[in-house]
């Protein structure tokens, strides 16, 4: 099977730049999960992160909907695929540390695990039509996809509780000024502002943007002095790479440099 094949729930395209397209690709349902979707969706991970000509991620849906969270009414209810004895959200973990920019392009509802993905994204754009619904406790489910450390993280303890208490819709402009998600944008140019914009992240230095993504992961909690180290690994690091002697020379020759993510 080649690169990105065989997929019957999620639609993936990846251009010469280096950005690939995730769709959720099931619109009679609003993009729900089923239990095909659910491995589908860490297969998809799995094979981005490894996948060299992969440098940056856009994530959307087809149709009026972005993620509606999961399909009650589907038989195949598999649950998320673990390994062993790993937790059942370990999948959300892979996500959030792809070690690549990841950006959703929340296209119509994000309702419940809809939401909870995008979240997983290090950028959120929004269309001016799109939905954000936190609707876990509206139905006594308790919140999962990991939002229960995205959201307060994002937006902080006490916005995040009242957000999941209500569970109601997150007004579009209160998001932004929270910080939850990075821009509203007119229906037709959702997609188009974030390809341009992964664009613009898959032509740097990908292996710098890696290590400054984990730096940032790991310092979320942590000590000033825990920071210090965490930095001085990436520095030490990113100074062994061909994307830092790319770039010094192109300081000194004032040109543009070409990156390879290496």
């Amino acid at each position: 099977m080649g690169r990105y094949e065989g997929y019957e729930t999620l639609a993936i395209e990846a251009d010469e730049r280096g950005v690939v397209q995730l769709r959720f690709n099931r619109p009679e349902r609003l993009n729900a999960f089923n239990g095909r979707m659910r491995y589908e969706i860490r297969r998809f991970i799995n094979e981005f992160a490894t996948d060299d000509a992969g440098r940056a991620m856009v994530m959307t849906g087809t149709g009026r909907a972005f993620c509606s969270g999961a399909d009650l009414a589907d038989p195949d209810q598999r649950p998320w695929p673990t390994k062993g004895a790993e937790p059942l959200f370990t999948w959300c973990v892979e996500l959030l540390e792809v070690p690549k920019p990841t950006i959703a392009a929340v296209n119509g509802v994000a309702a419940g695990g809809g939401l909870g993905l995008a979240l997983l994204c290090d950028i959120r754009l929004c269309a001016a039509d799109a939905r954000l619904l936190p609707i876990w406790l509206k139905r006594a489910i308790h919140p999962d996809d990991l939002v229960t450390w995205t959201l307060p993280q994002l937006v902080g303890y006490g916005r995040a509780l009242r957000w999941l208490y209500l569970a109601e819709d997150i007004p579009l402009d209160e998001a932004v000024t929270a910080g939850l998600i990075a821009e509203v944008t007119e229906p037709d140019q959702l997609l188009p502002t974030a390809h341009a914009l992964a664009g613009r992240l898959a032509t740097g230095p990908t292996a710098h943007l890696a290590m400054a993504k984990q730096a940032v992961l790991r310092n979320l909690l942590r000590e000033p002095m825990d920071a210090a180290m965490i930095e001085h690994w990436g520095i030490t690091q990113g100074r062994a790479t061909e994307d830092f002697k790319e770039g010094v020379a192109a300081f000194r020759e004032k040109r543009t440099p070409d990156f390879k993510g290496r």
